[in-house]
């Protein structure tokens, strides 16, 4: 019964998650988990723990098989799960701290999600789920991090009074001012060009994506009716240093409606390829190249092993990785670029200092999946913790401008070919959770020491 029991919590907690969305499952499903960790002894606690952590995976993250096949998913899933093992060994029946205990081991569990294997994959990280709820404030204050630790905290509370202090402390900490706007504004297009099939072929016909992208741009913007143009990850199908045509093309395009353009595309480096956002104006002037690289999809971990298993191994060529941020500058504006799967670092949030951000993606290749609204909500909290308003650009969708305080004030339909306009506001400035959430981690770790050193032993 008590497995069955984490079943039932841990697919709770997957509709904390889009397409659901529901933030008080969240709560709930975390409450139920810790209910069962009282009740049970070590062994008990680490296979309830687990099978809680891989029935919330499972559903979360299903959409990574669609194109793929299941095995990927499945080893991601089972994998990934080990990480919930962490609380089993901390809150322990009849010792004094679990409640604390429970939370701080929980920040752990999610800082193992993020960082390992590999770059790790914090995709389904609880945290990212209380954009919509009453926790929403916490992120400007001490980000991802400090909601997972109130969110543990509140689902572990056993009286309603200590319910009723951790809220008057939530209440507190989101009152702690933001950075405000410094009166400066852009007017921003961005061009959803779409795909003429979605999956892991979108781009099999070359230069296609790129006229779809260069057609709407011609057809929806005027001279200098804006101050940038954005196009999304990918947008630009050829390499651009090789094929000096295209390049012509976007240059001309910059140069006849006298806008810088940034566009996101792959080139080569030597025996790599390189995820890069490039802004003409009308000339390049300025590349980013994607920093954290998306392990199987951007570059193949162990290479030597995958080879011998599999002879498809050879045939991948990896990325190669950027080694420093890039403050674009355009229009008396200031501006950086996070590239699809960087939104999961919680270190490249705490990097934004320009007036706005850009958030390059390319949907295509996961068609109609859960994928696309799931990473629009983390651009969401992003938005929260760094006080940002957030140009939200896909070839496919959901293209959109995020304020702010993470609501979403312009979008456009999915799957169509489209532009979207917005004037954002220019912010200056860090926030507190730009300052303090990466020690928040740190915190929890010497605090589960000294739980343990308290306890004298589990």
């Amino acid at each position: 019964m008590f497995y069955f029991i984490s079943i039932i919590a841990g697919v709770i907690g997957s509709t904390a998650f889009k397409p659901v969305n529901f933030w008080l499952s969240a709560i709930v499903s975390l409450s139920i988990w810790f209910f069962l960790l009282l009740k049970s002894n070590l062994g008990r606690r680490v296979l309830v723990s687990y099978i809680f952590g891989l029935s919330l995976l499972l559903p979360i993250q299903s959409w990574t098989g669609i194109y793929v096949g299941n095995i990927p998913w499945l080893i991601l899933c089972f994998g990934q799960a080990f990480a919930f093992i962490i609380p089993a060994f901390f809150v322990v029946p009849g010792k004094r701290f679990n409640q604390i205990a429970f939370a701080c081991a929980f920040v752990i569990v999610e800082l193992l999600l993020r960082t390992v294997p590999f770059t790790g994959f914090g995709w389904s990280r609880i945290s990212f789920t209380q954009v919509d709820g009453p926790l929403k404030g916490l992120y400007s204050s001490g980000g991802v991090v400090l909601v997972a630790f109130f969110i543990s905290i509140i689902s572990a509370a056993r009286s309603f009074l200590y319910v009723c202090v951790t809220l008057l402390i939530v209440v507190s900490l989101s009152f702690i001012p933001s950075i405000e706007n410094n009166g400066d504004e852009s007017n921003i297009a961005l061009i959803q060009g779409g795909v003429s099939k979605l999956g892991l072929n979108f781009n099999s016909k070359p230069q296609e994506v790129f006229q779809r992208h260069l057609n709407q741009t011609l057809k929806s913007i005027s001279k200098e009716e804006v101050d940038l143009i954005v196009w999304p990850e990918n947008a630009v199908d050829v390499d651009i240093n090789v094929n000096v045509e295209v390049k012509r093309q976007i240059v001309d395009l910059s140069s006849l409606l006298s806008t810088p353009v940034l566009v996101g595309g792959v080139t080569e480096s030597g025996s790599y390829l390189q995820n890069q956002s490039t802004l003409f104006n009308p000339e390049i002037s300025q590349i980013y190249t994607k920093r954290y690289l998306t392990p199987f999809g951007e570059y193949l971990p162990l290479r030597k092993i995958a080879s011998k298993v599999s002879h498809y191994a050879n045939e991948i060529v990896d990325f190669k990785a950027g080694s420093k941020d890039t403050i674009f500058k355009s229009n008396y504006a200031s501006f950086q670029t996070l590239i699809c799967y960087e939104l999961l670092d919680d270190t490249f949030r705490d990097q934004i200092n320009s007036d706005f951000l850009i958030v390059q993606t390319n949907n295509a290749t996961f068609g109609d999946t859960a994928q696309l609204d799931q990473e629009l909500q983390i651009a969401r909290v992003r938005a929260l913790e760094t006080g940002r308003f957030i140009a939200y650009v896909s070839t496919t969708g959901t293209t959109s401008f995020i304020d702010n305080k993470g609501e979403i004030i312009a979008q456009l339909p999915k799957f169509i070919s489209a532009t979207l306009t917005e004037q954002i506001p220019h912010v200056h400035g860090k926030t507190l959770t730009q300052f303090i959430g990466k020690y928040l981690e740190y915190f929890a770790f010497i605090y589960l020491i000294f739980i343990v050193y308290k306890r004298r032993g589990i």
